[in-house]
C-alpha cells in the first residue's frame, strides 16, 4: 500500500494523501501530530503515548513532508516545535478518518456475520478441547469463530467439575458473580433461579441486571441421561436487523429508550441495571442486545404514548427469538461445551424429563480478553510465518554465491549481523544486518555477478518482503543500505578504497558517489545514519572462514521484532 502523493494544504494545518490504489485522505496537522508514532511521542516499550494534548500547540502545522522513494512511508515536519517523525503508508491507509460514513444505525464491524437457522445449522463452528489446549492455530480459528458468530461449541471436555473454566483461561479469566466462579444448572427443588428446573427457557442473555454484564458465558455438559432438554441459540444481531426491515419505529424505540431488569433471588442479592434490549454507539454502531423477559422490571422510561408501538416492538422481538427460522439447535452430550457472546447471542433450552440426569455448569468471563488473545494469536501466528520464510530462503538459497566474494549469501548476512552484536548494536539493527540484502533472495533477478550489467534495486525488493513485518527502521536501513554506500563515497575520502572489486562493480550500477543534492535527501532521512552503520558492517561481513553464529541464534530477536508479536 505505497502513497503516491502528499500536499501540505490550508495553510499547514492539513496534509492530503494519496495511495497507489487511488484512496485519498485527509489529515489534520494536530492529529498527526498527536499520534506521532516516534520514541519521544509513544514508549517504545509498551507503546502508550508520553505527551498530552495540551502539550502539543494548538496552531501545529506541517511545513515539510516527504515520501520515501518506495512510497512506503511519509517524514512529516511539524512546527512550531520542529518536530519530525516518519508513518508508514499502511499505517496512515489503516487509520484515515477522512472516509464516507454509515448513516443507517444497527451496522456491525466488517467480521461481524449475521446468522440464522437456513445459515448456520449446517455449520456450526466446532473444535476439541485438546485441539485448543495444544494448537495455536486450532485455539484462534475456535476463537475468531465466536468473535464472528457470536457463538461457538467445543467436543472432549472433561467431565470433571470445574474443568470448564480451563477453557475460559485459555483466553482470559473467569468472571465471578453471586453465582460463584461456575455454577451447576440442576433441576432442583425451590430454585433460587428458574435455570436451575426443568422447565423450557424463552432465548435471552444472561444477568441482564448486571451492570456491566458478564460479555461470555460457556455451558458445560458433565451428564445427560434426560430425554429432551435440546439447546438452541439465535443471533440477536438478526433479529435486530429483521425488526429495524420489518419495523423501523419499533427498532428506534427499543434502542432508544431503556428497558430495565433486576434480580433478588436470593436474601443477599438485589441487582438492578438500566439498559436499551437494542444498544448502539454514538456512531449507529450495534453493540449489543439485552432480553431475558424472566428478569425483566416494569419498563418506566418510555414515555406513555410511545408505549404501545414499545410493547408491540417488545413483542414483535419476542416472537424473532421464537421463530424456528431463527434458531440454530443442537443437544449437549456429556464434554461438550459451548460458548456465547452474551450482548449478541440469545441461549435457550427445551423442557426435559424428570426422569434421568441433566447436569450442566456454567461460568461467566468477557470477551474483551478473548479478542486480545486472538489478536495476539493471529499476530504471533502471522510472525511464525514470517520467520519460517526467512528461514526457508536461507535454506534454499544461502548458499549461493554473493557478488563473486569469498563468502556466500548466508555467510555475508550472518557476519554482517555478527559484526552489528559485536559492536553492542541494539535488536533492530542486528536484524537490519542480518537482513540487509533479503532482497537478493527473493528478487526476480538473484545475486550479482561480474557480467551484470543492470542495477538489480535488491534493497526495494528487500524493502517489499520487510514492510509490514519489521519496524520501520529495520526496513529503512535496508531500503537505504545501498543508499549508504553512494552517501559514504561522496562524504568519506578513503571510504571507495575500501571496497571489494565486487562492490566497485556494484556502485557503478548504482548511480555511483552521490551529488550533493543527493547528499542532503539522504542526510534528511530520520534513520540515514543507522542505515550507514549498516552499510559499514555490510562491508566488513566478508572474510572467508569467520566462524559466527549460525541463523538460528538470531531468530528469537527476529521473532521479537516482528510487529506485533
Amino acid at each position: 500500500m505505497s502513497l503516491t502523493v502528499a500536499d501540505v494544504v490550508d495553510g499547514g494545518r492539513v496534509l492530503r494523501l494519496s495511495w497507489a490504489n487511488g484512496t485519498t485522505a485527509r489529515f489534520h496537522a494536530e492529529w498527526l501530530r498527536d499520534n506521532a508514532l516516534d520514541p519521544s511521542t509513544r514508549s517504545p516499550v509498551n507503546g502508550q503515548r508520553l505527551l498530552t494534548i495540551d502539550q502539543i500547540p494548538a496552531d501545529t502545522v506541517v511545513t515539510a513532508v516527504g515520501i520515501t522513494g518506495d512510497g512506503g512511508a511519509v517524514a512529516v515536519t511539524f512546527e512550531p516545535q520542529t518536530h519530525r517523525t516518519v508513518f508508514s503508508a499502511e499505517w496512515l491507509f489503516a487509520h484515515r478518518y477522512d472516509v464516507a460514513r454509515v448513516d443507517e444505525p444497527g451496522w456491525t464491524r466488517p467480521d461481524v456475520e449475521r446468522w440464522d437457522n437456513q445459515s448456520m445449522q449446517h455449520r456450526i463452528p466446532t473444535a476439541t478441547f485438546d485441539d485448543i489446549s495444544t494448537d495455536r492455530a486450532a485455539l484462534a480459528d475456535w476463537l475468531e469463530a465466536v468473535d464472528r458468530y457470536g457463538f461457538a461449541v467445543l467436543h472432549g471436555m472433561p467431565t470433571e467439575s470445574g474443568r470448564l473454566c480451563d477453557v475460559a483461561e485459555l483466553f482470559g479469566y473467569v468472571r465471578v458473580t453471586n453465582y460463584g466462579r461456575w455454577f451447576d444448572v440442576k433441576a432442583e427443588v425451590n430454585p433460587t433461579n428458574l435455570a436451575y428446573t426443568n422447565l423450557g427457557l424463552q432465548g435471552h442473555t444472561d444477568n441482564p441486571y448486571r451492570d456491566p454484564v458478564p460479555t461470555l458465558q460457556l455451558l458445560a455438559c458433565l451428564e445427560n441421561t434426560v430425554d429432551g432438554g435440546s439447546s438452541s441459540v439465535v443471533d440477536g444481531f438478526a433479529c435486530a436487523a429483521r425488526l429495524q426491515q420489518e419495523d423501523p419505529r419499533g427498532f428506534a424505540l427499543l434502542a432508544g429508550h431503556p428497558a430495565r431488569f433486576e434480580y433478588a433471588g436470593s436474601a443477599d442479592v438485589q441487582l438492578q441495571a438500566k439498559r436499551p434490549v437494542i444498544e448502539l454507539g454514538p456512531d449507529g454502531e450495534l453493540l449489543a442486545v439485552r432480553f431475558n423477559n424472566r428478569s425483566a422490571a416494569p419498563f418506566v422510561d418510555v414515555p406513555f404514548d410511545d408505549m404501545p408501538a414499545y410493547l408491540a416492538a417488545y413483542r414483535r422481538f419476542s416472537s424473532y427469538i421464537d421463530d424456528p427460522a431463527m434458531q440454530v439447535t443442537f443437544t449437549l452430550r456429556p464434554g461438550d461445551l459451548f460458548i456465547v457472546d452474551n450482548t449478541r447471542v440469545f441461549h435457550a433450552r427445551q423442557a426435559f424429563s424428570g426422569s434421568g440426569s441433566r447436569w450442566l455448569q456454567g461460568c461467566y468471563a468477557d470477551i474483551d480478553g478473548l479478542r486480545s488473545t486472538l489478536a495476539v494469536l493471529r499476530r504471533g501466528l502471522a510472525a511464525d510465518a514470517f520467520v519460517g520464510r526467512i528461514v526457508d530462503v536461507f535454506e534454499r538459497r544461502g548458499a549461493e554465491e554473493y557478488l563473486g566474494e569469498d563468502v556466500t549469501m548466508a555467510e555475508h548476512m550472518l557476519q554482517s549481523a555478527a559484526l552489528a552484536n559485536a559492536e553492542g548494536a541494539d535488536p533492530e539493527l542486528v536484524v537490519a544486518a542480518l537482513l540487509h540484502d533479503i532482497g537478493h533472495f527473493t528478487g526476480e533477478f538473484g545475486t550479482y555477478s561480474p557480467e551484470t550489467t543492470i542495477d538489480h534495486r535488491h534493497e526495494w525488493e528487500g524493502t517489499r518482503v520487510l514492510t509490514g513485518y519489521l519496524p520501520p527502521r529495520v526496513v529503512d536501513c535496508v531500503r537505504l543500505h545501498v543508499a549508504a554506500k553512494r552517501y559514504l563515497c561522496a562524504v568519506e575520502s578513503d571510504y571507495f578504497a575500501k571496497l571489494s572489486a565486487a562492490s566497485v562493480h556494484t556502485l557503478e550500477l548504482q548511480g555511483g558517489p552521490m551529488s550533493a543534492d543527493e547528499v542532503a535527501a539522504f542526510e534528511a532521512e530520520p534513520h540515514h545514519l543507522d542505515a550507514v552503520r549498516v552499510r559499514r558492517w555490510d562491508e566488513g561481513g566478508k572474510a572467508a572462514g569467520r566462524d559466527v553464529p549460525p541463523l538460528n541464534h538470531y531468530l528469537p530477536l527476529l521473532s521479537g521484532l516482528v510487529l506485533g508479536a
